[in-house]
């Protein structure tokens, strides 16, 4: 989702084939039409037969039959446009690194609680904002029956935007008793809704 110029795509596309020998069909979706051509192009040279790019934006693509989707920086809100699409097509791995985080630090305010005196300094606050918006994100995907894990991916010297979260199918279904973690979470820092929310219609 968001693949761009495919640097990720291609790479999962040999290592399944080439490394692994499994049959697979992938599809790198980006919403620029000229990244799509330039991409196709380069996969029908390599002989990548089941390799191939569309666009669409990951809002609108039809994610059904999906087993397996990644999105890797995909800025704003698109990063929960991708886990909801994820979730809805029942995706047995869903694995996403968070851009922005700019829709849940527009909801909080300053709160008197024990961390105020890192959040009053306003990099501790991003910082903040970030964790809370992946953890809620970690949250709506175990509630939707997935096991998490959020981890840094690589190094912060090459990039601070470094955090990862893989989601995989477990054999539970929705857990409700998250449902009261999740308002419980969202009332400390004063969010009304996170936008993963709002798409999966809880």
């Amino acid at each position: 989702m968001g693949c761009g110029k495919g640097y990720l795509t291609f790479a999962l596309y040999d290592y399944i084939t080439a490394t692994l020998g499994m049959s697979t069909e992938v599809i790198g979706v980006d919403a620029r039409a000229d990244m799509v051509s330039l991409c196709n192009g380069i996969a029908q040279k390599a002989g990548f037969g089941g390799l191939r790019f569309v666009q669409d934006t990951i809002e609108h693509y039809d994610s059904a039959g999906v087993s397996l989707l990644i999105a890797l920086h995909a800025c704003d809100t698109a990063t929960d446009d991708a886990i909801a699409k994820g979730i809805m097509a029942d995706a047995e791995l869903i694995v996403v690194a968070p851009c922005c985080h700019k829709q849940i630090r527009q909801q909080m305010h300053p709160m008197e609680n024990d961390v105020s005196f890192l959040t009053r300094h306003g990099i501790f606050a991003e910082r903040q904002a970030e964790m809370v918006t992946d953890g809620l994100r970690a949250m709506i995907l175990e509630y939707f029956g997935y096991s998490t894990k959020v981890f840094e991916f690589i190094d912060g010297e090459h990039t601070p935007k470094n955090v990862m979260i893989v989601g995989e199918k477990g054999a539970a279904k929705r857990n409700a008793a998250l449902l009261v973690k999740i308002k419980a979470a969202k009332a400390s820092f004063g969010i009304e809704r996170h936008f993963l929310e709002k798409l999966m219609g809880i």
